[in-house]
């Protein structure tokens, strides 16, 4: 018996897939600490309002994000894994399409901004945030996947090493107090560490694969389902930043900082699913090609996987959170309760990303896109009836009822295409 378990590990460690996803998932775990050592400077450094404003500023541009590529990224990864040779033309019209939409984006959002956030810091301040979330973060985001699509994912892992440690440096050098630690200069540091990061990533992707070129056709003829898919993630973006922004516009800064720490944390513990969803991605499109019952017997062998980590994530904020005052100080007290709220959340996640990435493999993302709008127009109700009522704990139940229909309806959706290929496939093999 033994040796029958020693002889599965060892085929399981010689096998590429568990080694590429290994290395990733230890550059990542490595990027992952810098981030909560900048995360907890960052909290200690600033007044928990300034943090609140910051977030808030963040989290209205994450809402936009997704449309300063229009999809460009997935399309990117869905035809270069299918042809290489296609790599330097989709890549030139990512990025062209990246500068375009994110400038536009970028003035759109700062007027918007403005008028929520003016009261508490300079148009300046804003723009440096936005400009850092919008445009510097969407150009590492699309360097992330070109490496993908060329199936080099130890750069894709190099890259999450080199933000990282950015936005650590930039942390660092605002808890030195060297200037004054406020939202000011953080704005400041933020994005000289952000537009670092973004020209590295791009040098890199040069240097590893080419120049770009353009074929300024492609965009056009993918631009509907480009919109698919920048219509699907913004919805994404929507359910898990509207909260934070309406938080900083309906309640107080401080009740934004103490939900924005607990979110944080729990966006730390979902990084090696993050992982194990991004290295997979391309095999989705690959088992696609046999339709939603090709897709999902590629997702199905992550279910069990998934569940297990997620269980164990729901107990550990359980019993763990109570440490958070200890790490972040006693003004963050509050986001122990946040935290024992939002347990079960990665849980949710991670069931959810496998039938949403086997809807997308099997080239059902105008149905994916449909459902992600729907949970971010629930979601915005939701926040708006229970935020003013109940603060930051009216932000957490309209996030768990939003994420837990949308499950449901993916699984639905899923359960429903599969059976319906199941019965008209004898016919279209006669």
């Amino acid at each position: 018996m033994l040796q029958l378990i020693k002889a599965r590990l060892d085929a399981i460690l010689q096998h590429s897939f568990f080694r590429k996803n290994l290395f990733t998932l230890v550059a990542r775990l490595a990027g992952l600490g810098m981030q909560l050592g900048y995360f907890i400077l960052l909290a200690r450094s600033l007044k928990i309002e300034e943090y609140g404003l910051f977030i808030g500023i963040a989290a209205m541009a994450s809402l936009l994000i997704s449309f300063a590529g229009f999809g460009s990224g997935d399309l990117l990864v869905k035809n270069v894994s299918r042809d290489r040779e296609l790599f330097r033309d989709y890549w030139g019209n990512a990025l062209l399409t990246t500068l375009i939409a994110s400038s536009i984006l970028i003035v759109a959002c700062l007027i918007v901004a403005h008028t929520f956030f003016a009261v508490h810091t300079s148009v300046l301040t804003i723009f440096l945030i936005l400009l850092s979330d919008i445009l510097c973060l969407t150009l590492w985001n699309l360097c992330g996947h070109a490496f993908a699509a060329l199936d080099l994912l130890y750069k894709v892992a190099q890259l999450d090493i080199v933000y990282s440690s950015g936005k650590l440096v930039a942390a660092v050098v605002l808890s030195l107090q060297v200037w004054p630690p406020t939202i000011d200069t953080w704005a400041w540091l933020y994005c000289s560490s952000s537009v670092v990061t973004a020209i590295i990533s791009i040098v890199s992707v040069i240097h590893a694969a080419g120049r770009p070129t353009l074929k300024p056709d492609l965009i056009l003829h993918n631009l509907k389902e480009g919109i698919y898919f920048s219509l699907s993630y913004s919805a994404e973006k929507i359910n898990g930043d509207i909260d934070k922004s309406m938080l900083a516009s309906m309640a107080t800064l401080e009740a934004t900082g103490l939900y924005a720490a607990g979110s944080r944390f729990l966006t730390a513990a979902y990084t090696p699913l993050q992982v194990l969803f991004g290295n997979c991605y391309m095999r989705y499109f690959k088992y696609g090609h046999e339709g939603i019952r090709g897709s999902f017997s590629f997702g199905k062998r992550l279910l069990p996987a998934v569940l297990a980590y997620g269980l164990l994530t729901t107990t550990g904020f359980a019993f763990l959170a109570q440490l958070v005052p200890y790490v972040l100080g006693e003004s963050y007290r509050n986001t122990v309760m946040v935290l024992h709220w939002l347990s079960p959340y990665i849980l949710i996640l991670g069931v959810q990303a496998i039938a949403a990435d086997t809807l997308t493999g099997a080239g059902f993302q105008s149905l994916r896109s449909s459902v992600n709008v729907g949970a971010a127009l629930i979601n915005i109700g939701f926040n708006l009836w229970l935020i003013p009522l109940y603060s930051w704990r009216g932000a957490i139940w309209a996030t768990l009822i939003s994420d837990g229909s949308k499950l449901i309806v993916l699984w639905l959706i899923v359960w429903a295409l599969s059976r319906q290929q199941q019965r008209y496939a004898p016919e279209s093999s006669t």
